[in-house]
C-alpha cells in the first residue's frame, strides 16, 4: 500500500446516485483530489445496491467508477465537467456491502476536449475487485444542465468530520 496525501474534497450533489447527499438510494460517496492529479472516492454501499445477496450490483460498480474517472478532471481545475462517451468495466472479484471501498479514478491522457481514464475499486485490504477504462467529453455545465450554473444546494461542498489528510492505495 502507499499513502497519498489529500488535496482537497470534492463538492456532492444533492440527488445524484453516486454522491447524492439528499437522495435516500444514494451511495453517499465522498470524493477527495489526492497529490498526482487523481480521485479517490470512499464509499460504504448498503443492501439496497446488492445484486446477490452480500453483493454490489454491476450496474452500480460501474457507476461509481463511471463516476471517478469522470472527477478525475476536475482534479485538475475544479471549474472542469465531462461526461462519459464509452465506458468497459471490468469485474474481477465479487465487490461486498457494508465495507469501505476506495473508487480511483486517474486520466491518461491530458483534460482536452476528449480525454481517457481508468479507474479501479479495491477494498481495505488493497484488493482490487473492479477496473474501468473510458472516454469523456468536456461540457460547460450548460450545455449539460440548461443552466448556466449549479445553485448550492444542487452542488455543494459537504464538510468531513475526520478531515482526511492521507489516503493509502495499491501499489
Amino acid at each position: 500500500m502507499i499513502n497519498y496525501k489529500v488535496i482537497r474534497k470534492q463538492n456532492n450533489a444533492d440527488m445524484c446516485i453516486v454522491c447524492g447527499t439528499d437522495n435516500p438510494f444514494s451511495l453517499k460517496a465522498n470524493f477527495y483530489d489526492v497529490e498526482g492529479y487523481f480521485v479517490v472516492g470512499i464509499v460504504n454501499a448498503k443492501n439496497i445496491h446488492q445484486s446477490y445477496p452480500g453483493r454490489m450490483h454491476g450496474g452500480i460498480i460501474t457507476s461509481l467508477l463511471d463516476e471517478a474517472i469522470g472527477r478525475a478532471v476536475q482534479s485538475f481545475d475544479p471549474s472542469l465537467w465531462a461526461v462519459t462517451i464509452e465506458l468497459t468495466t471490468k469485474y474481477i472479484k465479487p465487490v461486498p456491502l457494508n465495507s469501505n471501498l476506495y473508487v480511483v479514478g486517474k486520466l491518461d491522457t491530458n483534460p482536452k476536449r476528449i480525454f481517457s481514464g481508468t479507474g479501479y475499486i479495491s477494498d481495505e485490504e488493497g484488493n482490487i475487485l473492479a477496473r474501468a477504462t473510458g472516454k469523456y467529453m468536456m461540457m460547460t455545465v450548460k450545455q449539460i444542465t440548461g443552466s448556466d450554473h449549479l445553485d448550492h444546494k444542487q452542488w455543494k461542498y459537504i464538510e468531513d468530520h475526520e478531515e482526511l489528510k492521507e489516503i493509502s492505495l495499491p501499489e
